[in-house]
């Protein structure tokens, strides 16, 4: 029933390689340059425009036309940031010229991680500061715009409410979002996938042309993510504080079949009765 509508499908793919005509931004009607393959029907937009569109979408990957074809390019190509609190608006306080309060000082650019060797789509301007972020997206370069009020949270706590799990604590310089550590702890469980694969996975994602050249974070993401299921367990279990308090076994998952005394098994009948019996089988 396909294979007549073969052709037809196949110019549809080639159509969507191509620029729309005429090729003006879908936002102000300029002339556009950069599209959106992540979002649907793949708009096309100026720089401005795709920056504004963007400002809360930083993990979609963009292209940028090239005269006869897309390339692969950045957000941050754009000028797009990501800004902390606020609701992703400009710090009031973060001016070159205010000061550090609460202990919360500017990140000194020494301190800002610097990767040399990047894919040519994602080359940052000389001298440029941009943090590692791994998202299922993809591994991105996006300049962090940290709240510098004087009832400001420390940066760990900022990036945790961003849904960034910082891989350091004293100078976080890179984070994975919550949703690539949800994915690959599905990926692990459900596929047996591990976090070598996983990670070459997200190489591949970024970079299918030059993955060798993709910064590797596979050892910070396998302690991240033991980092992010013992949170994950603490929250199911109603877990806030890790005290003496708590007993073998609080951790566990409630399994509404087991037999449990004085939950669904009465305490006065016998559990080595052959319909409580317990059968374990190796698949």
């Amino acid at each position: 029933e396909w294979l007549p509508h073969k052709e037809e499908f196949m110019k549809v793919l080639l159509d969507l390689e191509a620029p729309p005509k005429p090729q003006n931004c879908a936002r102000c009607g300029a002339e556009g340059g950069y599209r959106c393959p992540d979002c649907i029907h793949q708009p096309l937009f100026c720089k401005e425009c795709c920056r504004v569109t963007h400002q809360g979408l930083l993990f979609h990957r963009v292209q940028q036309w090239a005269g006869n074809f897309f390339e692969e390019s950045a957000l941050h190509m754009t000028g797009a940031e990501l800004h902390l609190r606020h609701s992703g608006a400009i710090c009031p306080s973060d001016l070159p010229s205010a000061s550090c309060a609460s202990g919360t000082c500017p990140i000194d650019g020494k301190e800002w991680e610097d990767v040399d060797d990047m894919p040519p789509h994602l080359r940052r301007p000389v001298g440029s500061k941009y943090l590692t972020m791994v998202d299922v997206t993809g591994v991105h370069f996006i300049p962090v715009r940290w709240c510098q009020c004087e009832d400001a949270e420390a940066y760990p706590i900022q990036l945790l409410r961003a849904k960034l799990f910082p891989a350091t604590f004293e100078k976080p310089s890179t984070m994975f979002t919550f949703a690539v550590l949800d994915d690959f702890v599905r990926d692990n469980l459900e596929c047996r996938t591990t976090g070598m694969n996983y990670y070459s996975k997200l190489h591949q994602i970024t970079s299918a042309m030059f993955p060798h050249l993709v910064p590797d974070r596979y050892r910070e993401l396998l302690r991240v993510a033991r980092q992010w299921r013992l949170l994950k367990l603490m929250k199911w279990s109603s877990i806030l504080e890790c005290t003496d308090t708590h007993k073998r076994g609080d951790l566990a998952l409630f399994c509404a079949t087991c037999p449990q005394p004085g939950i669904n098994v009465d305490p006065t009948e016998d559990l080595n009765h052959w319909k409580y019996a317990r059968t374990l089988v190796m698949d």
